[in-house]
């Protein structure tokens, strides 16, 4: 069991949780792995580079905009460890978004990955903000391989066209005195842009407390069994809520050693997953259905594993079934379980794990975090009943960053004074403290004054042995309000047969109001950065528009 928090920030607490064992390996790229010692050594350097060259002090903001490389880590912690709050951004989002970010927050500085640099070299100049530019070479020097040699050539393209600019490998080269500020566990350690419990993108503030309370809580599960050699794939990204918080600085905190991917890859997942002992991942739905439907997924490797998260968007329980298949005939103790959360609540507030689970649900909630179902009026509902998922707790966010508004922006204070997060989630809770999530609260489709659920539905079509993907929202036929259907074809088929197969499942499982009065055939589902289905996408799609086939 991990240490208590007490009053650490995450960097502190990385380096208490890991204090107990050796000098272990902790990172590994492109087959290079680095101990212990070699991470805080440059954690340090950056630490010290930051503070005496930029001259960053406590509550300074300072955009990451990256990839998940081990830079990236690596300024995460060096910025912790001198209280500079580190706003992590979407490294795909556009050059008006960096700029719209950098302002808004106030950013003294930014770092970006050689490969995704050329579009933003103007943002940047015309910001005056100092920049690190990091290479894939920068952790594999010497390593002869596609990625380090198209970034080294980028680099030697772009880099002479930043006005303030220094490359990563010469920032941690920095010797001077460094000052660290503890105890300060309540400070907001990160930004992290989310979709918002409204819909609305906005930036989501979580303190170094709220983080490490979220990893101890998480680590009830299951812990490293043998540190350095046990490993974990980082395939969310760090600038995903759970990427971040559990991917990353749970797994650390554990002493496993973390390989990062910079982009998810199927294919390269199962080569490194072969070649390393791993024992735990997490991703959203589409990750996993990658994973198993390449070709090289099934091995002796997938014994080793033993925790598997699966968040972000809702899955079925078919695959399910399938996918832990492969992990019942090798023997794994690990199954795939679904959880729940959202960034608001540092990525995750209840969780199945592989003891104690119920087929369909989201789990139960964390050791100290409570999750009530809520009327309109913010009234606890009574077990079964369907209504809104409400978190309180030690690892909510301290609110939506703003720059005039209130320092708890986003939260609901109730009349005890307590905190909480309304999610704008839709889900119930049995007898037994199972929570069931039943779909978006502004997704519900109203037909005729009745309540149709888009997720239940979905959940129910997955059972379709042809559809691959597919997603209810709300459409209008003569004026009045219907189920339109998207959906993509793991085969192709009789369409009209197709049709005709999902409004009877429909009409058998459910009232008529939930039966597809509009079916449209897609090649692939439109999705978000963050790899979800987007359905609001969808939802403003008109018959004509070109996403229609």
């Amino acid at each position: 069991m991990l240490p208590s928090v007490e009053n650490d920030n995450c960097y502190e607490y990385l380096k208490k949780c890991t204090g107990i064992y050796e000098d272990v390996y902790m990172m590994q790229h492109f087959g290079v792995k680095y101990r212990k010692s070699e991470v805080f050594r440059d954690v340090d350097a950056l630490s010290s580079y930051f503070q005496n060259v930029l001259g960053l002090k406590r509550g300074d903001v300072y955009t990451l905009f990256m990839t998940t490389t081990v830079q990236g880590i690596i300024a995460f912690y060096a910025l912790n460890q001198i209280g500079v709050i580190a706003n992590i951004v979407h490294p795909l989002m556009s050059t008006a978004f960096l700029k719209e970010t950098l302002e808004d927050v106030g950013a003294k500085g930014v770092m970006i990955l050689d490969l995704l640099s050329k579009d933003h070299v103007k943002t940047i100049n015309d910001s005056g903000l100092p920049c690190i530019v990091c290479s894939s070479s920068d952790y594999a020097e010497g390593i002869k391989k596609y990625g380090t040699r198209a970034g080294e050539a980028v680099l030697k393209a772009v880099f002479p066209k930043f006005k303030k600019a220094v490359r990563y490998r010469d920032a941690i080269k920095t010797t001077a005195p460094l000052s660290p500020v503890s105890g300060n566990a309540d400070d907001i350690a990160m930004y992290l842009n989310g979709g918002g419990t409204t819909g609305k993108s906005k930036t989501i503030k979580l303190t170094s407390r709220a983080t490490n309370e979220l990893v101890q809580r998480v680590s009830d599960l299951d812990e490293v069994h043998d540190p350095g050699e046990e490993a974990e794939i980082i395939v969310l990204p760090m600038f995903h809520c759970f990427g971040i918080t559990l991917a990353i600085h749970m797994a650390l905190c554990n002493s496993g050693r973390i390989i990062p991917m910079m982009q998810f890859d199927a294919r390269i997942f199962n080569r490194l997953a072969k070649k390393n002992r791993v024992v735990g991942y997490g991703g959203i739905p589409l990750m996993f259905q990658k994973l198993v439907r390449e070709k090289h997924f099934d091995g002796p490797w997938l014994q080793n594993v033993r925790l598997m998260f699966c968040g972000g968007d809702d899955i079925s329980d078919e695959f399910l079934d399938e996918f832990n298949g492969y992990f019942v005939r090798r023997g794994a103790v690990g199954r795939l379980r679904q959880g729940y959360g959202l960034t608001e609540v540092g990525s995750v507030c209840t969780t199945n794990s592989n003891t104690d689970y119920r087929r369909g649900s989201i789990g139960r909630a964390l050791r100290g975090v409570t999750v009530q179902i809520w009327d309109d009026d913010h009234h606890e509902l009574p077990n079964g009943e369907i209504g809104e998922i409400a978190i309180s707790g030690p690892t909510i966010m301290s609110g939506y960053y703003t720059k005039d508004g209130p320092e708890d922006l986003g939260l609901y204070t109730d009349e005890n004074g307590r905190k909480w997060v309304l999610s704008g989630d839709l889900g119930y809770r049995d007898d037994d403290g199972y929570f069931f999530f039943s779909g978006r609260k502004k997704r519900v489709i109203i037909i005729a004054g009745y309540n149709v659920y888009p997720n239940d539905l979905e959940k129910k079509l997955a059972e379709l042995p042809f559809i691959k993907e597919c997603c209810a929202v709300q459409g209008w036929q003569d004026g009045r309000s219907i189920v339109r259907l998207y959906l993509s074809l793991k085969t192709e088929g009789d369409r009209e047969q197709y049709k005709e197969q999902i409004r009877q499942l429909a009409e058998e499982s459910f009232s008529k109001f939930y039966v597809p009065r509009e079916i449209v055939f897609l090649k692939e589902l439109p999705q978000t950065p963050l790899m979800k289905v987007d359905f609001m996408k969808l939802t403003q799609q008109k018959s004509g528009d070109p996403v229609y086939q």
